[in-house]
């Protein structure tokens, strides 16, 4: 985008803080596949519910939705945008109040698979074969993971799945022996990414 004046660029920051509480509050977490717990001061899923969702961290998408000024790519933007089920003019709305040009009309979002890749997963029967990003959000999945991890509608997250999903803990008889190896892949895969290397604060209480 072009230079703007500092009051402008603050007023973007305020436009994009109101317009992210706003996606967030218009969500349940019925809507997202996951549970909600304990009672809720607001309406709307809460900061950590979105971060997880993305696979970002907490602190950081804080100081996103806060306005603070920090660094942010179409990638992260497209995950957020996918987590907050953003339409069409949603997504590049959000692209512009980030102080980014929004992609083309009609460019699908990075991470999303293209029929060549789904076909590919899909050949890959009766073998299971999964399709992740670099935050382990599952993109794509075939018939023989569905039946082998017990993954299902509700699952978008390797590791939040990990920790959730009854089914898949139950394959591993020492899980609480596996489950810090899995974070600790988790987070080498994060590598040099700050905005998913600031996630520590969701990392399931089991695992720490």
């Amino acid at each position: 985008m072009t230079s703007e004046s500092l009051e402008t660029r603050r007023h973007r920051r305020e436009q994009l803080r109101d317009f992210l509480r706003a996606c967030r509050a218009r969500l349940t977490p019925a809507d997202v596949g996951m549970v909600g717990a304990g009672r809720r001061r607001t309406p709307g899923l809460r900061r950590e519910e979105v971060a997880v969702l993305a696979g970002v961290g907490v602190s950081w998408y804080t100081w996103l939705e806060q306005g603070r000024d920090i660094n942010v790519s179409s990638e992260v933007l497209d995950a957020i945008g996918r987590a907050l089920r953003l339409t069409g003019p949603e997504r590049a709305h959000l692209y512009l109040l980030a102080g980014l040009n929004p992609p083309p009309a009609g460019e699908a979002p990075a991470g999303e698979v293209t029929p060549e890749l789904r076909r590919l997963v899909d050949a890959w029967s009766p073998r299971p074969a999964i399709l992740r990003d670099s935050r382990w959000n599952l993109l794509a999945i075939n018939a023989a993971t569905r039946a082998v991890f017990g993954y299902d509608d509700v699952d978008h997250n390797c590791l939040v799945s990990f920790f959730t999903n009854a089914r898949y803990r139950g394959m591993h008889v020492q899980w609480d022996a596996v489950a810090p190896a899995v974070v600790a892949a988790f987070r080498a895969d994060a590598g040099a990414r700050p905005e998913i290397r600031s996630s520590r604060g969701w990392w399931p209480t089991s695992a720490r």
